[in-house]
């Protein structure tokens, strides 16, 4: 055990799948969370700090890792407003970047939307693309962009665009394996494993943007590893 990580965004979908996964790898000694609200588990290895993400800018000292896991997200329902949205989305997730890079964080993974587009028409996927490019500007070691369409798992909220979305690709899903297919819907457990798994597999510096084949590969890089550590 040699690493540390940074998780943001540890309550959401794959946030809290990527948490169990980096609890559980043999590779990290220590999880750092930063989180609004305290968590509902304990192991060893976790170090949670709770505070409102407006003042993530007071914690640099908690982003003195070697990898930061930015799964920072809401909705619009949620946040109440496109500020608001915006806030969150770009805002937060940007700040993150920029306080990576002055600790000199080696690896930064962030989970966006594949139909990210700074010049989308389309609200959701102009910030998303927002969000990416001025990450990019950042030119950090590493910079892991995953992209999924909608997302499988069991939320706390309901989305019944998501639910209508899952619901109809389940159908025609067997139809189209043999396409790159990125728009199909993926377990957010799949997301999780394919981030660890680009975090400890993967290449040591670049900008790469994950979609959902990536997934598949790096994945299975991560389930891999465990079974041969016999995890």
């Amino acid at each position: 055990m040699t690493r540390k990580a940074l998780l943001l965004g540890a309550t959401g979908l794959v946030g809290n799948d990527c948490l169990a996964n980096l609890l559980e790898s043999d590779e990290y000694e220590q999880v750092r969370v930063l989180c609004r609200r305290p968590l509902s588990i304990e192991h060893p290895k976790l170090d949670v700090q709770v505070v409102d993400l407006d003042q993530m800018e007071g914690c640099q000292a908690y982003f003195q890792v070697d990898d930061v896991f930015c799964c920072l997200g809401t909705t619009m329902k949620k946040a109440g407003s496109r500020q608001a949205f915006r806030h969150v989305d770009h805002d937060l997730v940007v700040l993150a970047g920029q306080m990576a890079l002055r600790a000199g964080v080696q690896r930064f993974l962030v989970v966006s939307a594949v139909n990210a587009n700074a010049r989308s028409p389309f609200f959701y996927a102009r910030v998303k693309g927002q969000m990416e490019r001025a990450l990019i500007k950042l030119e950090l070691p590493l910079l892991a962009i995953l992209q999924p369409s909608l997302l499988r798992g069991q939320r706390n909220d309901r989305r019944p665009a998501e639910d209508w979305g899952n619901i109809f690709n389940r159908v025609i899903e067997p139809l189209t394996r043999w396409t790159d297919a990125h728009w199909l819907p993926v377990d957010s457990q799949k997301v999780a494993d394919a981030m660890v798994g680009m975090a400890l597999e993967g290449p040591q510096t670049g900008l790469y943007k994950l979609r959902y084949r990536d997934f598949l590969v790096f994945a299975g890089k991560f389930r891999n590893q465990r079974e041969v550590k016999g995890e």
